[in-house]
This record gives structure tokens, sequence and C-alpha cells, in this order.
């Protein structure tokens, strides 16, 4: 353990080997200690770790700064806890691909076979594969247009279904015609595993991929005596939190809400790269990680937030390096959860790479943008 100028506590992670002996240059990769605690100092996020691995070893595995962001106080761990927010996309998009490989369910599928609120003239034609890549037209999360009075789609007190509630007006566009980012999507991707499956969402995955993978800190229900090593950036993370699974029985949490650490996802990462193994245990066919993290969507746009992207690179579930302005090798598949949490995945490279960089902030591009070019600008 040691302590930077800016007095931020940084602690190390267990390596499997230098940077060196898996062809990094440790001076460059050394560089994202000043970088974090330079963003620290600026307010600008909370603290900053990260997992860089290369050929399914571990080169650099630290984190720096606070722990609880509403109480200024703990420090923040290479083992800690954080709620992946968006990134459990990630989980729903390789259940449902485990129920293609048992025959249960294929890409082409109309949702209205598998619900049937869909069964209607407006959304028939929406498919699995449409809402796994978010070009449904099912209304986008709030705020993706940049309107500056979002509405919540859901009323818990509502007479109508959550379903219902979720289908209510018209679609934004035509199935396949634009990516437009949707939560939504997902928590019915959920109510589909739950209903093809027979379990509950939730179980599925934690059945299904979590144990298997012996993914040993990751849970949709953090156990209690767990809670002070969760980071919080906010009071909203405290209350969802403590909240009993009981308030999650209606609404999967398939869009949001498992917990994990850094590297448990790199495990995650590393299976995919390595094929849908990790450690002899096979999570996934090689065929369906093929078909999980090939690009799927060509020229289709999307708004963005303002990004008004004329050619949205996607696969399935994951967005999608495509472009010879990006730092990591085109083909890169990566997933953001807000808060802030990523993983990419570079089979070019052999890497795999965990970011930590917990923020009350929406989005600082520094702290992922810059921490990435830091990263891939130490391959030699």
């Amino acid at each position: 353990m040691e302590t930077t100028p800016q007095l931020w506590t940084k602690t190390e992670g267990a390596a499997h080997a230098a940077p060196e002996q898996v062809g990094f240059d440790s001076g460059q990769l050394g560089k994202l200690d000043a970088h974090y605690a330079e963003l620290i100092a600026q307010g600008l996020l909370q603290g900053g770790g990260h997992l860089v691995a290369r050929n399914g070893k571990i080169a650099s595995w630290s984190a720096m700064g606070r722990l609880n962001g509403v109480k200024g106080e703990g420090s923040l761990q290479p083992d800690s806890i954080r709620k992946l927010s968006s990134l459990t996309k990630a989980f729903t998009t390789i259940a449902l691909v485990k129920l293609i490989e048992d025959g249960k369910l294929d890409l082409d599928q109309p949702v209205a076979a598998l619900l049937e609120e869909f069964d209607n003239g407006t959304y028939r034609d929406v498919t699995l594969f449409h809402l796994l890549t978010h070009t449904s037209g099912i209304s986008p999360v709030p705020g993706y247009y940049n309107e500056p009075y979002p509405r919540r789609w859901y009323d818990p007190d509502s007479h109508k279904s959550w379903i219902v509630q979720a289908l209510t007006g018209l679609p934004v566009c035509k199935p396949g015609e634009a990516y437009n980012y949707t939560s939504t999507g997902y928590a019915l991707l959920g109510e589909i595993v739950s209903r093809v499956s027979g379990e509950r969402f939730e179980e599925y995955v934690m059945n299904r991929i979590v144990r298997p993978l012996g993914l040993e800190r990751t849970w949709f229900d953090v156990p209690a005596e767990l809670h002070a090593e969760v980071c919080v950036v906010d009071q909203y993370d405290i209350d969802s939190l403590g909240q009993s699974a009981d308030n999650w029985k209606v609404i999967p949490r398939a869009a949001s809400g498992i917990y994990s650490t850094m590297y448990d996802l790199w495990k995650l990462g590393q299976m995919l790269l390595n094929g849908g193994t990790f450690e002899g245990r096979r999570i996934l066919g090689r065929k369906s990680v093929e078909l999980l993290t090939k690009r799927h969507l060509f020229r289709v746009p999307a708004y963005h937030w303002g990004g008004q992207i004329k050619d949205k690179g996607h696969a399935l579930g994951f967005d999608l390096a495509i472009h010879s302005t990006s730092y990591e090798s085109q083909g890169t598949y990566q997933l953001e959860g807000a808060g802030r949490i990523a993983l990419f995945v570079d089979p070019v490279e052999s890497m795999v790479v965990v970011l930590l960089v917990p923020s009350v902030h929406s989005w600082v591009p520094r702290s992922v943008l810059g921490t990435k070019q830091i990263i891939w600008s130490s391959l030699v």
C-alpha cells in the first residue's frame, strides 16, 4: 500500500505477471496513478481503479480514492463491490444466448410469441434481435433525447401492468430503423428469460452464469454484512442497497441491478475472450460467443444523447469499437454502467480491461476515454 502526493491511499490487487511480461510498458501504465489523482483532486472523481489483463494474466490492478462519496470516508479497494447499473445488460444478453443454445429461443423470434402485450399492429414486428440491439422503437431511457423534462414510464400505483405501461404510446421508430438506448427493452428481455426458463430472472443468472463462472462477489442482493464494502456515490446508491429483494419482484432487474467487482468482471470478460470457458468451466459455446460479440448493426443511426451517430456499431448487448479513431482495437466489445464502471474486451490484443471510476457526475470523459488512451498506449 502506498500514498500519492494528494494523500489518496492506493491499494494494489494481486497481479499474475509484471506488465513487461505480457507486453506492456510499466512506465506508461504507471501514469494512471497521477491521472486518477488529478481527477479526484478536481472533484470529478470519487476514486479511480482499474484491472488490466492480457493473455489471461492480470498485469495491473489497483484502486485509490474514497469508498463512500456521501460520507467522504473509507478507501476504495481493488475488490470493492459496485452496482453495475447498465453493465447488468451483459449478464442479460448471456442469459438470452444460453436459452438460444438450449433451442428455446432464436434471435428472429417475434416478441409477440412470448409476451401477449406485443400482439398488436404497433409492436407485432418487434423481435428478440431488436430488443437486444436497442432497435425495437420502444421509448429510450429518460433524457436520451436531451429532453429538459424527462418522464418516467413506470408508476407502481397504476392499475396497468408494467409491460402495458412500457408499451404505452407510440414507438419512436419502426423496428430496425434506428438505435435508441432502452433499459425498458432489457427489462422485457428479463421477463422473457423468466417465462421461458421457468425461473425468476435473477435466479437464472445466479444459477447459470454467476455461480458456474465462480463469481464470488457478484449478487443482485448484496449480503447485509458486506454493505460496508460497497462503493456508493450518492444517497440513491445507499437507498438502493438497503431495499429488500421483495421490492424487485415485479420488474426483472435485467437492465440494471447486479453488483460485482473488477475481479469478477475480469473473469466474465476472460470467459468471453476464451470462447466461452474459464478455468475449465464452460459457460457458453464458441459459436454463441461469436454471435454475442460480432457486429450486428450496419448503417443504423443513433441520436445517442446528441451524438448524432450515423453508423452505430453494436454487437448483442455490447457496444462495438468500429472506428479507426478508437484507441482500442476495432472489434473491441464493451459496456459501461452509470456511476461509473466499464468492461472492455479486445480480441486483437487478447486484453480484458475493467475500469472503476465512481463519480456523482453523469459523464466525465477523461475518466473513461483518457484512461483507455493511457492503457492501450502502454502496449509495446
